[in-house]
């Protein structure tokens, strides 16, 4: 699975001299981009509302959302080190 990941991403990219890069690379880009500004929004904001809870009074609706924030969070950024990162290094380190 890792392996054909790789390849797509490479496809993507147009990383072979005879294949330009494809028309969905710069969307890509801005897909990886945002979901990691959604990353750091999520955990950021799900923190921010955790704390509002407990200091403004125990509300377990803002608590349970909170913390499903700050677990969104994560997430996000685990999936954007998956398809971006990872590509991203693989390919700096063969430089």
């Amino acid at each position: 699975m890792r392996r054909a990941l790789g390849r797509a991403y490479q496809r993507v990219q147009g990383n072979h001299p005879r294949r330009p890069a494809s028309p969905s690379a710069k969307i890509m880009t801005l897909v990886c981009d945002a979901m990691l500004a959604a990353a750091a929004i999520a955990f950021v904001a799900g923190v921010g509302l955790v704390a509002w809870s407990v200091f403004a009074g125990p509300e377990p609706v803002r608590i349970v959302v909170g913390l499903a924030l700050v677990a969104i969070g994560p997430m996000l950024l685990l999936a954007w080190e998956r398809l971006a990162w990872e590509p991203f290094i693989k390919r700096f380190s063969q430089l």
